[in-house]
């Protein structure tokens, strides 16, 4: 049997009632809870379009590194390896790879690199 309590106002008018959690949850399953969304304005992005592949995405979560550090390991590559292939030092590497607003040019350069878009190099 299911117990209900009310909660009532100084005058005992109802204004709240408490239920059993099992009653609850049946009620939250065959209810339509549209009321209780607020729709929201969305601007699209221009890189909305814009996909990073899974392993990326769990190389970034699991090594805790940058987008462009993640798409480095991915390709197989070590910051060295970037390096050679750029003419440039390993410590730029690592600095790009630490950068939160890498330089345009360098991201275009590790996108050719990498073999992959821009956008999906900058998380923006």
């Amino acid at each position: 049997m299911n117990h209900i309590q009310f909660i009532t106002d100084e005058h005992g008018v109802k204004q709240a009632a408490v239920i059993p959690i099992d009653l609850f949850e049946r009620l939250m399953q065959q209810a339509d809870l549209d009321e209780l969304y607020e729709d929201i304005t969305v601007t699209p992005g221009k890189h909305d379009d814009a996909q990073i592949p899974n392993e990326v995405v769990e190389i970034m979560l699991s090594k805790n590194v940058t987008i462009q550090a993640a798409w480095r390991i991915y390709r197989g590559l070590t910051q060295k390896d970037v390096a050679e292939k750029l003419g440039i030092k390993q410590a730029a590497v690592s600095q790009f790879e630490k950068s939160e607003n890498p330089r345009k040019d360098n991201i275009e350069r590790l996108a050719q690199l990498y073999q992959c878009k821009v956008e999906q190099l900058t998380m923006d």
